[in-house]
């Protein structure tokens, strides 16, 4: 019986996206088919990818482009054919599993399919599990060579983000030299102030609204802290014995912790776990490069040169980066008006489908649906 029930939905569904796929005479109805392929495309269980009946084989194209005083590398998606599209930078964050992953390359591709011209810029510090500002100046550079591709229509330039590299993106699109030109950013499963995350993290609770619940950090998450926080320590010696300690499982006894600097103390105790409001206060004694850092590569601390609306999507069970980030963030975007916030209960951190049974699929299908028919109407 479930699994008639679950064919027939998904069969419904299949339906209605073929339904919109046939209302193409109005721009609503080419909106709506595409989203409805979109969705179908990207999240796993349905039994037709429509969007590949109508559409070219995206052409993907690995680029160089100037960043600074480097280069960086990225991978372009797009239609081959002679029209202005709209763009889209996707940046994935911390991202191991490397630019052919086929998660990236079927998102990156379905995008294409659904009008955008699509650069993925590749980061080596994400790829080691290092967050860092020059990521910031590698997305800037990227919406510069990205608008002055032939091909791209430089009114209709956006952004979209995973986790980590979606805060960066928010950071690199509030900046004078591109802020005018970007004009959304889908927000996903980012987070909004990276003090307030290692907060979280180090305590293993969340806060919002006057209210704390138990998180517990997924592995990911527990490995990038782990290398930003002890990285920022600046004698060898002292990186040396947290690394061994935290990563190596060496033990530490207590006279080698007191015989730590202040900095090298605080770390060990952030990573060790503690309260809230412990980790407050060790906070103001870490090194302030690392505050300095975090700050840089903060939303909450960028706002102000903002242009571009913000689409914002987060899981509620998410295990890398907790949903109460993405709450604050809507929170301080609310007074300007230009926001959309989604909150989902199927996505597996970014993977769409994960243990959902039917109805659950099939309810949360239909809220992506309504989210990505923002951001695919700038495709036109």
């Amino acid at each position: 019986m479930r699994r008639w029930l679950k064919r027939t939905a998904l069969a419904l569904l299949a339906a209605l996206a073929l339904l919109s796929f046939v209302v193409v005479v109005t721009p609503q109805g080419r909106t709506s088919a595409k989203t409805a392929g979109l969705v179908l495309q990207v999240v796993p269980g349905f039994p037709v990818k429509p969007l590949g009946w109508f559409t070219d084989e995206p052409v993907r194209t690995a680029v160089v482009y100037p960043a600074g005083s480097r280069t960086a590398e990225a991978d372009i998606y797009r239609i081959p054919d002679r029209k202005q599209r709209a763009a889209l930078v996707l940046f994935l964050g911390v991202n191991p599993a490397g630019r052919d992953d086929e998660r990236l390359v079927n998102l990156a591709s379905a995008l294409a399919r659904a009008g955008f011209v699509v650069l993925v810029p590749w980061s080596e510090n994400m790829a080691a599990k290092r967050v860092s500002p020059a990521d910031v100046e590698l997305l800037i550079a990227a919406f510069e060579y990205l608008t002055a591709l032939p091909g791209v229509d430089r009114t209709r330039i956006g952004g979209a983000g995973f986790c980590i590299g979606s805060s960066l993106l928010v950071v690199a699109a509030s900046d004078p030299r591109i802020s005018a030109d970007v004009s959304f950013i889908n927000f996903f499963s980012g987070f909004f102030d990276g003090r307030d995350y290692i907060k979280q993290f180090a305590a293993q609770r969340t806060f919002y609204d006057g209210t704390e619940e138990p998180w517990v950090p997924d592995r990911l998450t527990t490995e990038v802290f782990t290398l930003l926080l002890i990285e920022s320590l600046s004698l060898p010696s002292e990186r040396d014995a947290l690394d061994g300690h935290f990563t190596g499982g060496r033990p530490l006894s207590e006279s080698e912790v007191r015989a730590l600097s202040s900095e090298a103390q605080a770390v060990h105790g952030l990573l060790s776990g503690t309260t809230l409001e412990e980790a407050e206060a060790l906070l103001r004694e870490v090194p302030q490069r690392l505050l300095d850092a975090v700050d840089a590569l903060s939303p909450s601390k960028h706002l102000d040169g903002l242009s571009a609306r913000l689409l914002i999507m987060h899981d509620r069970e998410d295990a890398l980066a907790p949903v109460e980030e993405s709450r604050r963030l809507a929170d301080a975007m609310a007074a300007r008006g230009d926001v959309r916030y989604t909150e989902f209960s199927f996505f597996s951190h970014v993977d769409p489908g994960e243990g959902v049974g039917t109805i659950g699929l099939v309810t949360e299908s239909f809220k992506l649906y309504r989210h990505l028919y923002t951001v695919i109407r700038e495709a036109g």
